[in-house]
């Protein structure tokens, strides 16, 4: 039989930016496969290039065309509605395909799989019933690699993986969770070999590296300590042999995905060990560390080994908040370790939350001045609290007077303490004095405008008939398909206003076809259009179905657009009135982000 991995990638406006999408969790299920008695029955088929910037229906036609039996795929907050959407083509595609999907997003109380059990829809009992009918055959909740094997027999014979947090889809549709407690193996049994091929960088030099599974803290907006309460580590010789293959397979940095590096019980040896495969500081390696248990000597040893960045998670100066959270800070240590960080030259990423209970105005003025005290010497990090399927914080979230998106990326938009209109003055606060969210829209009308996809289509509608309205617009007429993830339509005609029922309804059209990829559109005027335009396209997009990136970048109580954005793309040698470029490039920058 054949098994097929996907990983789909979150997708970024940013043109300068090559983005990443490396699947650790896809090789280590290969290794526990490998490993097993089932690998007999089952041929892994590599995962088409195409995922990382192909549209959906493009690649559901690729993966289709590979004809696996079998498909794992690996959900984020930032891909599981894209990736259901997939699997619902490919479903189509392919009736007889059995899907597991698994990753970080999926929880048992996840509101895009199961009904709340209060709903009449989802009755109490052993058996959890989907919200909608799921593309999925079987779901695991947490790590994956010890149960996999069991999955994939289960797809193979029909005989049911009965470990905790692992369901399958009974043949009435609901899904029943095992009731076994699972294998537990030390790290080196789960990871793929040092020398497997598919320990290797991306093309950019990327890899990552995980010396230590399992985390010392409880936070409770996190639910990474919820689904492992022991910690395995690596040995140093084996980090040695792991980082020396990667630089021998083109590695330029390498990311330590321990939830907390200095966490591994041989942190010492292991500082060692990197310093030794790295003397010419070739590589450039990048952690996320507990500062308040950093000392100058350890942070002296990661610059030699060439750690160049740092990750802090401080989230809060209050007691009582970080009390909530089950967040322990001492601020004089962490300050302590921020400056031993600084003192050898490297920058640390302080991160901090807002929209955390019972968290007040006063608080995050004092954590926006703990920030602004370092300057540009750090990378400061202002972050919204997001309720996470499968935490305590989302599971609490009645009890501490918080309300939150429903759907990814799950942003906080009040709590006890703070209304929405507050919350959205702490982030004009915040990017006042830190700078907005990554990747704003540097020009939206232009001759040249450098934030546009270079993958384009363009339709123009001075070819059509003298009079059109969205009646006579019918997708007959407009027969290109996006190819990539990141798309743009150039739009050009003259007299556009007159046919803006037209454009809004091509616009409506395109996005409904493919709603979970990036979307541009330019329109390419021959002529100064009323501001009215604009309007009217505007109040189009807002009518759209969501899409996760403008919930997330969009302040409590406001709606702002980022993944469908709309463009004015002025022709050479224009003589358009500047007052009139500036007014729509005010209105636009208003809308979209």
């Amino acid at each position: 039989m054949r098994l097929l991995f996907i990983q789909l990638p979150r997708l970024d406006p940013d043109l300068s930016s090559p983005g990443e999408n490396l699947m650790p969790a896809a090789a280590c299920l290969r290794a526990a496969l490998e490993r097993s008695p089932e690998a007999q029955h089952w041929e892994v088929i590599e995962t088409p290039p195409c995922q990382n910037d192909a549209a959906d229906h493009v690649l559901a036609d690729h993966v289709a065309a590979l004809r696996p039996d079998a498909l794992s795929a690996t959900c984020y907050l930032w891909n599981i509605e894209r990736t259901l959407h997939l699997l619902k083509l490919l479903k189509k595609r392919l009736p007889a395909l059995k899907v597991v999907i698994g990753g970080p997003d999926i929880a048992a109380n996840h509101p895009l799989l199961y009904a709340p059990p209060s709903s009449a829809l989802c009755p109490p009992s052993s058996a959890l019933r989907p919200r909608v009918t799921l593309p999925v055959d079987a779901q695991v909740i947490g790590e994956g690699e010890t149960v996999f094997p069991a999955v994939l027999r289960f797809f193979r014979t029909g005989r049911a993986p009965a470990f905790r947090g692992v369901l399958w889809r009974a043949e009435d549709g609901t899904f029943t969770e095992g009731t076994r407690p699972r294998p537990v193996k030390p790290l080196q049994e789960l990871l793929p070999a040092p020398d497997h091929p598919i320990n290797r960088p991306d093309a950019f030099g990327m890899a990552y590296l995980e010396t230590n599974r399992g985390c010392p803290m409880r936070c409770a907006f996190c639910c990474y300590n919820l689904r492992r309460s022991t910690t395995t580590c690596l040995p140093p010789e084996e980090v040695a042999t792991r980082i020396r293959i990667l630089r021998e397979r083109g590695a330029k940095e390498i990311r330590l995905v321990d939830p907390t590096f200095n966490a591994h019980p041989r942190f010492d040896e292991i500082l060692e060990v990197m310093t030794r495969a790295n003397r010419d500081r070739a590589l450039a390696f990048f952690v996320e560390i507990r500062a308040d248990t950093l000392t100058d000597g350890q942070a002296r040893r990661l610059a030699e080994a060439g750690v160049a960045e740092a990750e802090v998670g401080i989230q809060s100066t209050d007691p009582k908040v970080l009390k909530i959270i089950h967040r322990p800070l001492n601020a004089g240590l962490v300050l302590r370790g921020i400056e031993a960080l600084l003192r050898h030259g490297i920058k640390p990423t302080l991160d901090f939350m807002y929209a955390l209970p019972a968290q007040d105005e006063q608080d995050i003025q004092r954590s926006l001045d703990w920030l602004a005290r370092f300057g540009d010497t750090i990378h400061p990090q202002f972050l919204p609290t997001l309720l996470l399927p499968g935490t305590e914080l989302r599971d609490r979230a009645g009890e501490l007077g918080i309300r939150a998106q429903r759907l990814p990326p799950y942003r906080v938009q009040s709590t006890d303490t703070l209304s929405a209109r507050q919350l959205a003055k702490v982030e004009a606060w915040a990017n006042e004095r830190l700078g907005g969210f990554d990747s704003p829209t540097r020009r939206f009308v232009g001759v040249r405008l450098p934030d546009l996809f270079p993958r384009r289509m363009r339709c123009s509608l001075d070819s059509r008939l003298p009079t059109i309205d969205s009646r006579t617009l019918e997708l007959s007429n407009f027969r290109t398909s996006p190819v990539s993830n990141r798309q743009s339509l150039l739009i050009a005609g003259s007299d556009l206003f007159s046919q803006r029922e037209a454009i809004a309804d091509l616009i409506r059209k395109q996005v409904l076809a493919e709603p979970h990829i990036l979307w541009q559109f330019a329109l390419e005027p021959t002529q100064e259009e009323p501001l009215d335009l604009f309007d009217f396209l505007i109040a189009a997009f807002d009518k759209l179905p969501g899409h996760w990136l403008d919930r997330l970048i969009s302040p409590p109580g406001q709606k702002r657009l980022c993944a469908r954005r709309l463009f004015v793309k002025l022709p050479r040698g224009n003589r358009f009135d500047p007052a009139w470029t500036d007014e729509v490039e005010e209105l636009l920058a208003t809308r979209f982000h």
